[in-house]
């Protein structure tokens, strides 16, 4: 297939590209060689390219500690509409939401997809989220998953994972300003999981994408930890947990029968190779 791969510079996109390069003709246009937010460009871009599918994985916002710009929700929503806006009838867009549409303010315990809208996030980013939800609901060829965290090779290195991973192959302390359950997807489980649904109908429009076991950032930690020989010591600056975040993935399970998710301590371990190879 012609699959235009957008956000192929982004963590999900550069692995999502990597994964599918010798099975299909990627199109990966950059921000500064596709503007997504201009129609204009959008409807000429596809003018000139077959398109038979498409994997939109550019985003703005979302940013941990960085507050999302005030342009962010408009910029997300028109991405997704000029997509829409310029593609044939029968191509069809996989594209990816965030727990965050659920509001991040409060915890979020094994969340289900039935649930979006019953809170309205306070950020931007989870409120643009929310607002393309609303665009898939009413579509049939489009479908969003949902990710809460994902972790692997290429992630930003502020990344809790990669983060405890360097300062373990640096000698120094792992510190955690506040503890807290994360569900963490391995980007490899992500790229078998669009696969599967590149070659398959799924049963809902909205599905979570998240492991069956949760994790706490002082687990990973430790588990990391275990990787060396001179242990560092792990530090945890708020005694107090944080809003836990994590989502059902029963959907998930029932559209792929079977599905095994990467062990957290052999996805770590991995990365960890990966890292210290690099280093």
């Amino acid at each position: 297939m012609n699959i235009l791969l957008t956000g192929s510079g982004g963590f999900v996109g550069k692995n999502l590209k990597e994964y599918f390069k010798d099975f299909h003709n990627l199109l990966t246009p950059r921000s500064f060689e596709l503007n997504l937010c201009d129609k204009v460009s959008v409807d000429e871009y596809f003018s000139k390219n077959n398109i038979d599918y498409i994997i939109h994985c550019a985003s703005v916002g979302g940013a941990r500690g960085l507050k999302d710009k005030d342009a962010t929700i408009q910029d997300n929503v028109d991405m997704v509409n000029n997509l829409i806006s310029a593609k044939q009838e029968n191509v069809k867009i996989i594209l990816f939401g965030s727990g965050a549409m659920y509001g991040k303010t409060r915890p979020l315990k094994k969340v289900k997809e039935a649930e979006i809208g019953d809170f309205i996030p306070e950020d931007l980013y989870g409120q643009s989220k929310l607002e393309i939800s609303k665009i898939v609901k009413k579509r049939d060829d489009i479908l969003m998953l949902n990710i809460f965290a994902c972790y692997g090779y290429e992630e930003k290195e502020s990344r809790f994972p990669s983060y405890a991973i360097n300062q373990v192959l640096n000698e120094e302390d792992i510190i955690i300003n506040q503890n807290v359950v994360f569900d963490y997807l391995f980007i490899e489980d992500l790229q078998k999981i669009v696969e599967f649904f590149l070659n398959n109908k799924p049963n809902a429009k909205i599905i979570n994408v998240t492991p069956t076991n949760s994790i706490s950032l002082l687990e990973i930690a430790e588990i990391v930890n275990s990787f060396v020989e001179k242990k560092v010591d792990i530090k945890i600056l708020n005694s107090q947990m944080n809003n836990e975040y994590t989502g059902d993935n029963n959907i998930l399970l029932d559209n792929i029968p079977g599905l095994k998710f990467t062990p957290i301590e052999k996805g770590l371990k991995k990365l960890y190779d990966y890292k210290l190879k690099a280093k």
